[in-house]
């Protein structure tokens, strides 16, 4: 096998490093938040977002050794206040576990569209089906709690309508000019 497909891409070196900071900084912030919730449908999905990001950062440090590479020095117990009062609703919790869902399926989306080596892809292969199985879970909260933020609907056209003349454009630039 060719040594240079062996090596780690920069591309994979610079999402590896990422994601494992990432997960590090998630870890302080659900094991608080999981501190701070009394609803056991929500504590039931940051628990499993706990585990996730556990194995997550466990494959990270086997790749990272594997490589001979150093492991980050991520976030830690050290950065958290674990007995701080409550900062946050348990709406903002649930909330938040969806939105950052939601913003680790894009990333790792794209880490596996750049990433050359088998290993590394099956590992956000699997982030993904991990990520997107939490998002359905916290989605499904939110919707059967009637929390769940849709956004606009928007009227279906009853048939199909061409742009003959620009008439819709002029009385837009009309009424900016009479000011």
């Amino acid at each position: 096998m060719n040594k240079n497909i062996d090596k780690l891409t920069s591309p994979e070196i610079s999402n590896l490093w990422s994601h494992y900071i990432r997960e590090t900084m998630g870890t302080c912030v659900i094991n608080y938040m999981l501190k701070i919730t009394q609803d056991p449908e929500i504590i039931k999905v940051f628990q499993n977002a706990q585990k996730l990001g556990q194995n997550h950062l466990n494959k990270l440090e086997e790749l990272f050794n594997k490589e001979d590479f150093p492991v980050p020095k991520g976030f830690n117990e050290k950065d958290v206040n674990l007995e701080a009062p409550p900062l946050f609703t348990e709406l903002f919790c649930l909330n938040y576990i969806h939105t950052m869902s939601m913003y680790a399926a894009q990333s790792y989306s794209l880490a596996f569209t750049l990433s050359l080596r088998q290993e590394i892809r099956d590992f956000y292969y699997q982030c993904n089906i991990n990520t997107m199985n939490l998002y359905n879970e916290s989605l499904a909260i939110l919707e059967k709690k009637d929390l769940l933020d849709k956004p606009p609907l928007y009227s279906t056209p009853d048939k199909i309508k061409f742009i003959t003349t620009i008439d819709y454009a002029t009385g837009v630039y009309l009424v900016i000019n009479e000011r």
